[in-house]
């Protein structure tokens, strides 16, 4: 799989500079066919948030009990109402009850109002962490779900949680880790517009 060399770039008048991370050019299907990194994204178990019709869509990988990543979830609240979609990709990496909190996510009626709950109560659940809790025994599929979601993330080159990735209007695809200020989170939300054509993130 060929990776993209990082470089820096520049993104609108405010000279935001964005890092351009190791992108794989590929990667492949649970079937084990050669896809796009975008196609990868698109077909991984994500938990959406904010606007049904979006303006912006921007992916997050994302652990139920990461203290970072309940940080970011705080900041991109506000820019729903302006059209944003986030796409929560869900690991479990953080502690041992992650892969439960998570398998609670997607097994619930409406994962995203699950996600939210489990967002809304931080600090106040069963452990340190996310406020749901965890399923005791996670499914073979959940547990599928979140081993191929923690490849992806590695894939792109992101080695702790929380990682932003989203494609500008030409399809060329950025990968932010960590916690962005708020100055850059807004640069990057302004930048993560829908593309069209073969490059798009929706």
């Amino acid at each position: 799989m060929r990776v993209l060399h990082s470089r820096k770039m520049v993104l609108g008048v405010a000279a935001a500079v964005l890092l351009w991370a190791a992108v794989p050019e590929t990667a492949r299907s649970q079937a084990g066919e050669v896809i796009s990194p975008l196609r990868a994204l698109r077909q991984a178990k994500w938990v959406p948030e904010g606007s049904t019709h979006p303006h912006q869509i921007i992916y997050v990988f994302m652990d139920a009990n990461c203290p970072y990543c309940h940080a970011l979830w705080l900041a991109l609240k506000p820019y729903y109402r302006t059209g944003l979609q986030v796409r929560d990709i869900l690991v479990g990496v953080i502690s041992a009850s992650s892969p439960g909190k998570a398998a609670a996510i997607f097994d619930a009626p409406d994962p995203s109002a699950e996600l939210r709950r489990n967002e809304n109560r931080w600090g106040h659940g069963p452990d340190y962490g996310g406020g749901i809790a965890p399923v005791s025994h996670p499914s073979t599929g959940d547990l599928s779900e979140i081993e191929s979601n923690e490849a992806l993330m590695q894939a792109f080159g992101i080695e702790g949680t929380p990682g932003l990735v989203f494609a500008d209007a030409r399809g060329r695809v950025y990968v932010v880790p960590g916690v962005p200020g708020k100055a850059e989170l807004g640069h990057i939300v302004q930048a993560a517009a829908v593309s069209r054509g073969g490059g798009q993130m929706n």
